[in-house]
């Protein structure tokens, strides 16, 4: 048997990873399984095999990020890799291994860890060598400085890259700007993986990922409810896998969304929150940090809180037009752009953070917003000042932190509960054995 490639073994090691944690899992008892948690593992594990596949097999196989418009990917057949979705995934599920390893990397431990991460994995060749990679260069500029790295790396520089220059506005010109270059980017995208492009194919595609969001939407109007029907980040964190990383536009990830739109539909109706005796119903103005459900758990059994929204969790999606391919475009241009969470807030005029913040509040019935203070992201920094007045105007409490939403090591989980029990105690919540 020959030797395994070394740009494929870690592949391997997280499929092999994941089908043992899935193992264990259709092992407990019936009515103790999770089918949501299980079907969402099987379709990682398919995601896997088919990156594999595609490696060994000379298929076509790109590198890219969330917001690149992945729907033209997936039409055209092409497997597609985040270089950080699966390192960060398995991290918790190996005492942080590859974190401790990327302390020792040459790169400035103030930088984003999203950007070191990825960085690290391309270095230490985590990933199979791409045919072509598409950058983001939103939302930091942090992100122009991974993709120079990529190129610099002896392994990638002969990659060939495609970088959308984002728009600043948020017109229709500016969507028609994008849109010109999604054209661009097919053409490069052929050119560079020898895969075709039918409009057709990812006119199905679209119109599935169509339906996935306004499954989210309705999922979201359900945890308007209060009590909320299901606990901190979990929605935001799975639901945002399933469209911009796993394979897009899988019907088996819009039947599980609907799965989990029923099961809250059900919880509403017979008033059953995550929280039975739910006070207080927070907002965390960001992306849901990797160690969320962690510090989820805590509030709702210390202080009966529930973080009920996100930036990665809200919905501002709009129905795309898939009638022509120039409408088609349209619509994935200004979702790449104007509605995919963080590119959205830090990408342009800083009244559309304002006003999702604004709404947000007024429709979940927020109590407090908790800022994570994303360590190493301008623009996140940059918006403070703004986030603040937004929260006196409304009334509404307001802790800033700084935290690594990726590495938990960063600030810990001790010192974090510290910090949110002395905000919560100081706005006049009581916690949960004191009510």
């Amino acid at each position: 048997m020959s030797e395994m490639r070394k740009d494929l073994q870690r592949v391997h090691e997280y499929h092999e990873r994941l089908i043992g944690l899935i193992k264990m899992l259709e092992s407990a008892p019936a009515e103790e399984q999770n089918p949501v948690q299980i079907n969402f593992l099987k379709i990682m594990i398919d995601y896997n095999e088919n990156i594999i596949d595609a490696a060994e097999n000379h298929k076509p196989l790109v590198c890219t990020w969330y917001g690149n418009a992945q729907e033209i990917l997936a039409g055209m057949g092409i497997k597609y890799y985040n270089p950080v979705f699966d390192l960060m995934f398995h991290l918790d599920l190996t005492d942080y291994k590859d974190a401790k390893e990327c302390d020792r990397f040459p790169l400035d431990d103030k930088i984003c860890s999203l950007v070191r991460y990825a960085v690290y994995s391309v270095y230490e060749q985590l990933h199979p060598k791409p045919d072509c990679f598409l950058a983001m260069m939103e939302p930091c500029d942090g992100q122009l400085m991974l993709h120079q790295a990529f190129q610099a790396n002896e392994g990638w520089k002969n990659v060939p890259c495609f970088a959308i220059d984002p728009s600043y506005g948020h017109t229709d010109e500016d969507f028609k700007y994008v849109a010109k270059q999604l054209k661009e980017m097919i053409t490069f995208l052929k050119k560079a993986t020898g895969a075709k492009y039918e409009f057709e194919k990812v006119r199905d595609l679209v119109e599935e990922t169509n339906q996935q969001y306004e499954v989210w939407k309705e999922v979201n109007e359900l945890k308007q409810a209060r009590p909320c029907p299901i606990g901190s980040f979990i929605t935001d964190d799975v639901f945002w896998a399933l469209t911009q990383h796993l394979p897009c536009g899988d019907p088996r990830a819009t039947a599980l969304m609907i799965a989990v739109r029923d099961m809250l539909k059900g919880a509403v109706a017979a008033g059953k929150g995550a929280v039975e005796h739910e006070q207080i119903r927070i907002l965390w103005p960001d992306l849901s940090p990797l160690w969320g459900q962690k510090l989820g758990k805590w509030l709702e059994e210390e202080w009966n809180a529930v973080v009920v929204m996100s930036f990665q969790g809200n919905t501002p999606y709009e129905k795309i037009d898939t009638s022509t391919e120039e409408s088609m475009l349209f619509g994935l241009a200004r979702r790449a752009v104007f509605e995919v969470p963080m590119i959205r807030q830090g990408r342009g005029w800083v009244d559309v953070m304002i006003d999702d913040v604004t709404d947000i509040i007024n429709t979940y019935s927020i109590n407090c917003v908790i800022d994570g203070g994303h360590m190493g992201h301008k623009d996140q920094s940059g918006s403070k000042y703004f986030l603040r007045k937004v929260c006196r105007d409304m009334d509404v409490p307001l802790l800033g932190l700084t935290t690594s939403l990726f590495d938990e090591r960063y600030t810990s989980l001790d010192q974090l509960k510290k910090e949110i029990s002395n905000f919560l105690s100081a706005a006049g919540f009581k916690r949960a054995k004191n009510m």
